[in-house]
Order: structure tokens, then sequence, then C-alpha cells
């Protein structure tokens, strides 16, 4: 019966994880994005600066 209980746990343990794991990853592609997002608006407004 410990056996079973074990295997739940590693179970029930694997699956934290991984769903830690991907909000991690959310996380990053969010951060990277917001800076995308800075970026092309300071690009944006430097295309304006030279126009005038």
């Amino acid at each position: 019966m410990a056996a079973v209980e074990t295997v739940l746990l590693y179970v029930i343990l694997g699956a934290v994880l991984g769903i830690v794991w991907s909000l991690r990853k959310i996380y990053v592609l969010e951060a990277r994005l917001v800076a995308l997002d800075l970026k092309t608006e300071k690009l944006v407004e430097n295309l304006v600066k030279k126009k005038k």
C-alpha cells in the first residue's frame, strides 16, 4: 500500500512542478512582450520626431 501512496505522491508532485514550470514560461514571455512593446513605442516616437 505504501508503494501506491508513493507513486501518487510523485504523480501529484510532477503535476504541480509542471504547472509551476508552465507559469514561469508564461511570465517570461510576458516580460519579453512588454520589453518589445516599449522598444516599439520608442522606435515610433523616434520616427515621429524625424518626420517633424
